[in-house]
């Protein structure tokens, strides 16, 4: 049929996706709601994306794993990306307010949009946000353990101030779950934000009290300003624990900037699971860990420390030996590391990350968007000459197969190693040939769907004879799937005969 191209081209993909598919975890990647499976954004905005669906594949393999209805797989035809859109205005942009987040960041908006500036403004009031060390903890359970230890103590009376309120920051729904049943009887006002879909509008609509929680996904960490009490603002303020490490310092600072606001005081704390970081960030941490470890060990006796210290002179007694050298450079880096606390590391591991995923943004996938906005723009002009060339009023049958023509185009003949000039020069001459297609009554994609339209037509037009032809051209295009174009076929020819003669046709069916 008229997709062999698209499984060609899409197999490996589909099969890397259906084996991702199982990877992923429910109330985490996404949720399933009443309208079906939905992607999340747990990695910047904790938003229930209703209106979003996984492509390649994806989206379906998720759905036959939950055994829930398939959705239908789409083919883009409308192009245009927030980068593409913003570049249309030229100068004529006179701002916009947002959190710039480092320099890396910074300086790949000014390479992005040529002469912008930028500037950080300060707020009407002077902050007053006190940031409470990070900790960084091995184990899940440990984690636990100490988010709950540290909301229970900034909530409950002490000595010298009385309980604040405090905001639990998720990475998922699923973890914000786990917090909230971890805390259970021992904080007794307390709710969950974790899904926009749900009515939230009785934890915004009053002010937090003394010892009252709130465990949310990143919903509550950007956008949300969430009002306190007096009594709350004199014993110091909302209380903010970000349980992971955001994927950059924007979105940590959006989290953090919901505590301190318009000049009332607060605190904030990154407590955090090494288990929960990204593999690179892990690997960062592996020395450093390694080193605790071996501080555990020689504090046993003096002889290991000794030994330990013995070591070491060896490898320095040899420093033209390159396996030495190299195993010097490895202590010096974990004697290095060790004087750095372990949550600046895991900071400075995501810089870096960053840093790599914004160069390759740059170099790869800026290119690919503005090739694939160049070649839209070309497939608008086709439809422009296609309206132009039927005084403005082209068959919706035609419109509708160009359209697939072109989504399924870009499915299958992008490719993002081709210059932009080759990629126009290859639509030009597919377009051609699939509008003479069109000229001739013809599926540009083969796809018998639009035989059976362009029969349709003809049919309410009275052109009968001609109508059978296309059905007829379905059922040999796509043998497998012209039951409709039987169907059609069949309604057409006694529509065309007579009374007499369609009583001749059903005699000759039934024989």
């Amino acid at each position: 049929g008229f997709f062999s191209d698209l499984v060609k081209s899409k197999l490996n993909v589909w099969i890397k996706n259906a084996f991702y598919a199982q990877t992923m975890t429910k109330d985490h990647e996404y949720v399933i709601e009443k309208h079906g499976i939905v992607p999340v954004d747990y990695s910047c905005t904790g938003v229930v994306e209703n209106c979003m669906k996984w492509s390649d594949g994806l989206q379906q393999f998720l759905e036959m794993k939950h055994e829930s209805k398939l959705s239908d797989m789409t083919a883009i035809t409308n192009y245009m990306s927030n980068v593409g859109l913003l570049q249309k205005y030229g100068n004529q942009i006179y701002g916009m307010s947002g959190t710039l987040g480092k320099q890396v960041e910074t300086k790949t908006l000014q390479k992005i949009y040529d002469g912008i500036k930028t500037c950080q403004i300060p707020s009407f009031k002077r902050r007053k946000l006190f940031e409470v060390e990070g900790v960084v903890v091995s184990s899940e359970e440990e984690w636990v353990e100490k988010i709950c230890h540290a909301v229970i103590a900034q909530t409950t009376r002490t000595s010298y101030r009385d309980p604040r309120a405090a905001l639990v920051i998720c990475e998922t729904i699923n973890r914000a779950n786990i917090i909230h049943q971890a805390l259970g009887d021992k904080v007794k006002e307390k709710s969950l934000y974790i899904n926009n879909n749900m009515d939230n509008s009785s934890i915004f609509s009053k002010e937090l009290k003394a010892g009252e929680v709130i465990i949310a996904t990143n919903l509550a960490g950007r956008g949300t300003d969430l009002q306190i009490t007096e009594e709350v603002k004199r014993a110091g303020g909302l209380f903010v624990v970000q349980t992971f490490l955001p994927e950059n310092a924007r979105v940590e600072a959006q989290a953090f900037g919901r505590s301190a606001r318009q000049g009332a005081p607060g605190s904030a704390q990154l407590i955090i699971s090494s288990s929960h970081l990204s593999d690179p960030v892990q690997m960062l941490l592996l020395p450093w860990n390694l080193l605790s470890l071996m501080d555990d060990l020689l504090n046993l006796t003096k002889l290991n420390q000794h030994l330990f210290v013995k070591q070491i002179k060896m490898y320095q007694k040899s420093p033209n030996n390159k396996r030495f050298e190299d195993m010097s450079s490895i202590l010096e880096l974990i004697l290095t590391l060790k004087s750095e606390p372990e949550i600046n590391l895991a900071k400075n591991g995501r810089e870096s990350s960053v840093a790599h995923k914004l160069s390759s943004y740059l170099e790869s996938d800026i290119p690919n968007i503005k090739k694939k906005e160049e070649l839209f723009n070309q497939y608008l002009d086709e439809l422009d000459d296609l309206y132009k060339s039927s005084n403005n009023k082209p068959a919706a049958s035609d419109l509708s197969a160009l359209n697939e023509f072109w989504g399924m185009w870009l499915l299958t003949s992008f490719n993002a190693k081709d210059s932009t000039e080759e990629l126009k020069g290859r639509l030009k001459r597919d377009l051609d040939a699939a509008r003479l297609k069109l000229r001739q009554r013809e599926s540009p994609s083969s796809n018998l769907y639009h035989y059976i339209s362009f029969g349709n037509d003809l049919r309410e037009k009275g052109n009968f004879a001609e109508s059978i032809d296309m059905y007829t051209k379905a059922t040999e295009q796509d043998p497998c799937w012209g039951a409709i174009a039987y169907y059609n076929r069949a309604f057409t020819t006694l529509k065309q005969q007579n009374r007499a003669q369609s009583r001749d046709c059903i005699s000759q069916a039934l024989d």
